[in-house]
């Protein structure tokens, strides 16, 4: 059986133009769920650039590549001031 790659909060995912095809926004994900609907896993996703840009998508198609693609390198330090 395939292993199923671990989503965490934090995790930083660039998203995939639907019509060019070109990589669009960078999302980071605040929140891993589980849908009382359907009982599948999901994501609740903030756009970096604009914290009002919010999406919650199936972890299957946050993991699909033809979608989203991984950012790598950690999420900026939380400020203390």
């Amino acid at each position: 059986m395939k292993e199923v790659p671990q989503i965490e909060v934090g995790q930083r995912f660039q998203s995939i133009g639907t019509i060019t095809g070109a990589p669009a926004f960078i999302y980071e994900v605040q929140a891993v769920f589980t849908s009382k609907v359907d009982q599948l896993p999901y994501v609740r996703l903030v756009a970096i650039d604009d914290k009002t840009q919010m999406k919650s998508v199936a972890s299957s198609i946050l993991l699909n590549r033809r979608h989203f693609v991984p950012v790598n390198g950690p999420p900026p330090s939380k400020s203390t001031h």
